[in-house]
């Protein structure tokens, strides 16, 4: 049984997802943002939630 963890971009828990970087990202999140283009308004959402979730990883 896979355990579940708290997606980066979507804030919720799931048991099936990717580490980019140490960071996670559930399924579902990955398939959209794959399949969203860069001029649409939902890619720049990925961007900034990436953004913060590498930042979390830097040691302050």
């Amino acid at each position: 049984m896979a355990r579940k963890q708290c997606c980066s971009i979507c804030s919720k828990e799931a048991e099936n997802g990717i580490y980019l970087l140490r960071v996670y990202i559930c399924h579902s999140c990955e398939k959209e943002m794959i399949n969203t283009s860069a001029d649409d308004p939902k890619y720049q959402f990925f961007v900034e939630q990436m953004t913060k979730a590498h930042r979390s990883m830097i040691p302050s």
